[in-house]
């Protein structure tokens, strides 16, 4: 496999916290919600930059 230049690490480190800044906030607004269906969304949406951040950190290991 080649090389991660330190540019890209950089830019996958932002790109890494950027999505766990979004997932947790999806996490925090998932449990204000009062509407299921909103509630549902949320947790959806969380879920999609959870395999985001996973897919980023393969490129680490």
């Amino acid at each position: 496999m080649a090389q991660i230049t330190e540019k890209e690490l950089t830019a996958i480190q932002d790109e890494l916290s950027s999505e766990q800044t979004l997932i947790t906030k999806l996490k925090a607004y998932s449990q204000m919600c009062s509407d299921q269906e909103l509630k549902q969304k949320c947790d959806c949406i969380a879920q999609k930059h959870q395999a985001h951040f996973d897919r980023l950190m393969s490129f680490l290991n």
